[in-house]
């Protein structure tokens, strides 16, 4: 929520009308120079943080507490079995869904194998729920301050250019550059989990070109998660494209999910 603030200019009553002469001492007009000195020389540390603050923390700290606020799945959980719907395009597809830790996916439909695109929003979820290192591995420094809706902008030194953007504990955007191509993750909304760290609900990402610097495609994620055993599992999975001339849509949902009790059941 912003806050606007408006000056107001107090007038003393003591002041009257008429001439008055003001006495100033060789000592109040050093304080003075001092204190000008001093307010000059806070200008530039008060605009190394967001809004005129200075910043508490150090951006790899910063990065790093995000990190760690993100909901991942808790140390006993092993994977899970389920029930799958997939709606691609107008037409329904059944079948099942098998994830174990750290990164078996098995999807079939129809009897069969599912396709890539599935595989993909499905992979792509679960994976970023994986327990992993938060910690920050390469240097990492502030960008120049903002008043950004997303928040803290932190810049990271490595092959990717990584650029974060950061608010309230939670990462809110990745910017990342590739051989040939630029990816950046917008997270629109969050669930705040019992824990009181979050989960991604609404992601927007698009691809842009590095030559052209022109959009080729656009995905909107929308996930709604359902607890079970301690852990928020996928109740849906709303996936939008759009890109190469066409607009694209794909609803998966999860039923009657079972959690493994081993790594190796299934």
């Amino acid at each position: 929520m912003l806050r606007y603030t408006h000056a107001i200019q107090r007038r003393s009553t003591a002041l009257k009308t008429g001439r008055r002469k003001t006495a100033t001492s060789v000592p109040g007009l050093a304080l003075a120079f001092l204190a000008m000195v001093a307010a000059t020389v806070a200008m530039p540390l008060a605009a190394a943080g967001q809004n005129g603050k200075l910043d508490p923390i150090s951006a790899a700290d910063l990065l790093q507490q995000a990190r760690k606020n993100r909901e991942v799945f808790t140390k006993d959980f092993q994977g899970f079995r389920s029930k799958l719907t997939v709606r691609m395009d107008g037409k329904a597809h059944h079948g099942t869904c098998l994830f174990r830790v750290p990164g078996t996916l098995e999807i079939a439909l129809n009897g069969g194998k599912a396709p890539s695109v599935v595989q993909a929003a499905v992979r792509n979820m679960l994976m970023h729920r994986v327990p992993s290192s938060t910690a920050v591995t390469t240097e990492a420094r502030y960008g120049e301050p903002d008043a950004h809706s997303l928040g803290r902008q932190v810049l990271l030194e490595d092959k990717y250019q990584s650029t974060y953007r950061i608010k309230d504990r939670q990462i809110l955007e990745v910017d990342r550059k590739l051989s040939d191509f630029r990816r950046v993750l917008t997270v629109l909304e969050t669930r705040k989990t019992a824990s009181g760290r979050y989960l991604p609900r609404h992601v927007f990402a698009v691809v842009f070109d590095n030559d052209s610097g022109s959009v080729r495609e656009a995905w909107t994620y929308i996930t709604r998660f359902q607890e079970v055993g301690g852990d928020y599992l996928p109740h849906s999975r709303h996936v939008l494209r759009t890109g190469k001339g066409r607009n694209s849509t794909l609803l998966i949902e999860w039923h009657d999910i079972e959690l493994l009790e081993e790594a190796n059941d299934g």
